[in-house]
C-alpha cells in the first residue's frame, strides 16, 4: 500500500485497496499455470542468451537443453493436466535453480578470475547436467503416471466387465 493510499485509507477498506489484494491474490495462483510457466522460460531463455558472453559454450547448450525439456512437457499434449508437483517443480527450475546457478557461475568467474574458471565451469557443467536430468525425470514421471493411470483403469475394466473365472 501505497504513502497516498495510507493517508486517504488508514484502514485499507476501499474498494482499490481490495481489488488490488485480489489481483495479486490470482497473480500469486496462476503464478505456476501452464501460460505462466511459459513466459517464465521465455524470460530466462532470454537472460541465458545475455549471459552467453560470460558462459562457456557448453553451459548456454546445457541450459538450453534444461529449457527446451521443459518446453517438451509444458507444450505437450497433457500440458494442460499437469500435475500440480510437477508445475511447482517446474517454477522452481525456471526462478530459481538455473538462474542461480547461471548467476553464480558468472559471481564466481568473476570474483575468482581466470585461474578460477576451470573450477566454476566443472561446477557450472555439474549442476546444469544435474538439472537436466531433473527435468528429464520429472516428464518422464508424468508420462509414466499417465501410463500407471490407464493400466490401473485398464484392470478395473477387466474386472468389472471381463469373463470371471466364476463364470460358467
Amino acid at each position: 500500500m501505497g504513502l497516498l493510499s495510507r493517508l486517504f485509507d488508514p484502514d485499507g477498506s476501499s474498494r482499490a485497496a481490495q481489488a488490488v489484494a485480489s489481483v495479486q491474490q490470482q497473480v500469486t495462483a496462476d503464478s505456476d499455470s501452464v501460460d505462466a510457466l511459459l513466459g517464465k522460460m521465455r524470460s530466462l531463455i532470454l537472460e541465458i542468451n545475455s549471459s552467453a558472453a560470460d558462459l562457456p559454450a557448453i553451459g548456454v547448450v546445457l541450459a538450453r537443453a534444461v529449457t527446451d525439456t521443459i518446453r517438451e512437457v509444458l507444450t505437450g499434449g497433457d500440458a494442460s493436466r499437469l500435475d500440480i508437483g510437477v508445475r511447482v517443480a517446474i517454477n522452481g527450475t525456471l526462478t530459481d535453480y538455473l538462474p542461480g546457478t547461471i548467476r553464480a557461475y558468472v559471481g564466481a568467474v568473476r570474483a575468482a578470475g581466470p585461474q578460477g574458471e576451470a573450477a566454476a565451469t566443472d561446477a557450472l557443467v555439474e549442476q546444469l547436467t544435474t538439472l537436466r536430468r531433473s527435468v528429464e525425470e520429472l516428464a518422464a514421471a508424468g508420462r509414466q503416471r499417465d501410463l500407471s493411470a490407464l493400466q490401473v483403469q485398464g484392470r478395473f475394466l477387466q474386472d468389472k466387465f471381463g469373463q470371471s473365472e466364476l463364470d460358467i
